[in-house]
This record gives structure tokens, C-alpha cells and sequence, in this order.
């Protein structure tokens, strides 16, 4: 829809076709925009799925329809005057703080958990745990493309019960996310179960507690918590990624309330090996959070190999399935990076074999693929992997992504025989900030 938006901004007519379930989305995101109005031709939903015989007669259904738009359609709105983006607008509520929840909640300001009044009082004094300037705008915050401003930052950040220290971290979370790699937009409305994975890297990691060893991203960790819940504020509330238009989510997951966020288990780092913040261009010494949108990520439990070749065997097997994740219809995801958290008593096995990280990778990949066929047969972007590969037979082995390279490992978590796997949401790669106090 980006391109039909960019040619009505520039007067040229379009006509856009949208599902009975997606329409609102669609009106949406043109308002977002700057497009008050645009002809949509609605079509019954699903357009997937479907025998070739009900979805051509959609298409002939729909045929008229578009004629007329494009010939005959005319714009009746208008867009409302712009409002600055700071300061926000206050409004003056006497109450219990339980009644302050309860408008919170009929408004669509909070996410169905409780929340910290975000008084003027409260906000200035999270503020004071960043010298960035109030009205400073960090970005254009999809879908809503609101002007996220350090100060909403702060608000999302009282709401969650965040402390003021806390606030460099979450600016540096909340400009990877309206960095245009990170394909915000998209994590914010896709219809599959997908979310916001943040690590942390460097001294910050013990300045704030972020938790990086044992269950670093389970419960009883104030700032994972605390954090992780402010960026979904901000994804809901100045981004509008709400249910049951925007948030196009089919199901949803536990990650739409509080985002995957830990520290790499950093002092597990084998001698001579880089961080993953390093891996990614930065100093050790420096204070990085990189943020990338996931499928829900993947336990993988070994409690049985004892050599590296076994474990990067049962590994590659376990997320095999998981080839182009998002159907498996989306080859793109052969080329992005996605990410292998390996846990430490793991990690031991193939240190002790001499190991590097470039060898795990490798290996793993060697081995993580499924056979062509497995691919849904109606995929049109089989032609767009056969102009990667060429010519194949339904048996030829669809590697989980192009180079060993995409496969990028973070060390996670504490004691025991346990792995992770996240899996990129489509055309989002991962994005690191720099934490700037």
C-alpha cells in the first residue's frame, strides 16, 4: 500500500484493493500518512487459501468496482490541523488510581494491565534520568506515525513503573524502532504472532540490572520487565498498534505485553571472542541494545549430545521446520540475520572442542534445512528461489537461510541444557542503537 499512498500524495491516482478484514488498516494507515481519503474497493476476505475457482470470482466481483473508483471516485475529507508534538496535552482527572486504570483502559491508553498514573510530576521526574531534551523527536512511530518525542518515552516509562535510569535504554529501544530496518510497521500490524526482541550489551547491563544469566528473560527482573512493558506501551499507545484494526494479529502472544529483553551473559564468553554487540561494529566498552522483530522464539532443550557434531545436529533439526519461518512462503528471510541464543552449558561443549562461532554457525546451518517440496505449492516466490538456486527437485534441501553468516549467536541465560532460536519477522533485521545517557 506504501505505493499507492506515495503516488495519491503526489495527485496521481490509485485505486486500492482491501479485504473486508483489512480495510480498516488500510484507511489507517493512509490517515497516518497524510492522506485524508483514497478509493478502496472491499473484497470479501480471506484472499489466501482460497480454490482457484471462489477466488477468481472475486476478482470478477471486484472488476466493476475498481472501474468505477478509478473513474468516478472523489474525496470527501479532510485532514484536521496538525497538533505540535510537544509538549503533550494534559487533561486534569480527580479519582482513585483504580479509576484511573479503568479511563486508561475505555481510552485505549493502556495495554488491559495496570498502569502508574503518568502525572506531570511523575514524568518530569523520570526526565531527569536522560539529558535528552523533552521536546526532542526521535522519530515517526508506525503505524499511527506519531512523532515520538523523549517525552512520551518518559510517559510510557512511568506507566510501566520504570526508574529514571532506565530511560537511556528505553530511548535507545524506541529509536531502533522507528529506524526504517526494523520494519516497525510491520511488526506492529502483522497478523502472526510476532514481536520485539531486545538484547543488551556492554557496562549498562550491571548500571541498571538488566538481567543476563539465570531466567535473564522470565519473571522478577524489575528493568527486563519494566522496559519490556514500556515498549509495547509505545507500540500501542503513540504508535496505535491496537486490536482489532491496526494490530492485525490472528492470535497474538504473551510478547505483545512485555517484549523478549535480556543482557548477553557476557562473563560466559569464551576467551577471545566478541560480544554480539561487537560482532555487530561496536566497542565492548560501549552500551549498545539492538532490537529486532521475532516469531515467537524457539526452546531448544539437548540434554543429550555430548560432542559439538551431535548438538549442532539436533539443533539444525529442531528449527528446520521453521525454513523461511512466515509461511514458508517468504524467501526474503533467506537473507536476513537471525539469531541463536546458545546457552552457556551448550556453549561449554563446543569451547572444549576448540570451537569458534563462525564454526557453530556453519555447522548448524549445514544441516537446518528441509526439502523443496515442503514449500507451499502455490508460493509465488518459488520463482524467486529458483532464480537464487536455479533449477531444484522436490528434494533438494532449502537451506534456513542463504550464508552461514545470517546465523548470528548471542550466549543467553544461565545453567542448564537449553538453546533459543528467533526467527526474523519478514524484512526486519535486526537494529542496534548506541545507549546514550
Amino acid at each position: 500500500m506504501v505505493d499507492q499512498l506515495n503516488l495519491e500524495k503526489k495527485g496521481i491516482p490509485t485505486v486500492t484493493i482491501a479485504t473486508s478484514e483489512l480495510v480498516g488498516l488500510a484507511r489507517s494507515t493512509a490517515f497516518s500518512v497524510g492522506v485524508a481519503d483514497m478509493p478502496i474497493v472491499v473484497v470479501p476476505h480471506p484472499m489466501g487459501g482460497i480454490p482457484l475457482a471462489e477466488i477468481t470470482q472475486k476478482a470478477k466481483d471486484a472488476y466493476p468496482l475498481i472501474i468505477k473508483a478509478a473513474t468516478n471516485w472523489k474525496s470527501t475529507a479532510t485532514m484536521p490541523a496538525p497538533k505540535p508534538a510537544y509538549p503533550a496535552a494534559t487533561f486534569t482527572f480527580k479519582g482513585t488510581e483504580a479509576a484511573v486504570n479503568e479511563l486508561f483502559m475505555e481510552k485505549g491508553w493502556s495495554l488491559g494491565l495496570p498502569i502508574v498514573p503518568p502525572t506531570s510530576e511523575k514524568v518530569a521526574a523520570m526526565l531527569k534520568g536522560t539529558t535528552r531534551a523533552p521536546g526532542e523527536i526521535l522519530g515517526q512511530l508506525k503505524p499511527r506515525m506519531s512523532s515520538l518525542t523523549v517525552e512520551l518515552v518518559a510517559t510510557a516509562a512511568v506507566m510501566a513503573g520504570c526508574k529514571p535510569e532506565y530511560m537511556p535504554v528505553l530511548i535507545a529501544v524506541a529509536e531502533a524502532m522507528v529506524d526504517p530496518a526494523s520494519n516497525w510497521g510491520g511488526v506492529a500490524t502483522a497478523t502472526g504472532s510476532v514481536g520485539a526482541l531486545v538484547i543488551v550489551n556492554g557496562p549498562i547491563i550491571k548500571e541498571i540490572g538488566i538481567a543476563s544469566t539465570q531466567g535473564a528473560a522470565t519473571r522478577g527482573h524489575h528493568a527486563n520487565a519494566a522496559i519490556g512493558y514500556a515498549i509495547n506501551l509505545l507500540a500501542m499507545v503513540p504508535g496505535g498498534s491496537k486490536p482489532p484494526q491496526q494490530k492485525k494479529a490472528t492470535l497474538g502472544s504473551p510478547m505483545d505485553f512485555v517484549a523478549w529483553i535480556f543482557g548477553e551473559n557476557e562473563a560466559k564468553l569464551p576467551k577471545g571472542w566478541t560480544s554480539y554487540a561487537e560482532d555487530r561494529g561496536f566497542k565492548r566498552t560501549d552500551s549498545v541494545v539492538t532490537l529486532m522483530g521475532i516469531w515467537p522464539g524457539i526452546n531448544v532443550v539437548d540434554l543429550w549430545s555430548s560432542t559439538p557434531e551431535e548438538h549442532g545436529t539436533w539443533f539444525a533439526r529442531s528449527v528446520s521446520p521453521l525454513n523461511s519461518v512466515g509461511g514458508p512462503c517468504f524467501s526474503v528471510q533467506l537473507t536476513q540475520p537471525h539469531i541463536i541464543g546458545l546457552g552457556p552449558e551448550h556453549l561449554d561443549m563446543y569451547v572444549k572442542a576448540g570451537w569458534t562461532k563462525e564454526q557453530i554457525a556453519k555447522a548448524i546451518w549445514e544441516k537446518a534445512r528441509i526439502p523443496f517440496s515442503s514449500w507451499a505449492k502455490g508460493c509465488p516466490e518459488q520463482v524467486v528461489f529458483r532464480q537464487k538456486f536455479g533449477e531444484v527437485t522436490p528434494d533438494t534441501l532449502v537451506p534456513i537461510t542463504l550464508k552461514p553468516e545470517y546465523l548470528q549467536i548471542v550466549i543467553s541465560g544461565g545453567a542448564g541444557q537449553h538453546s533459543h532460536y528467533f526467527a526474523p519477522f519478514l524484512k526486519a533485521s535486526p537494529v542496534s542503537k548506541i545507549v546514550k545517557k
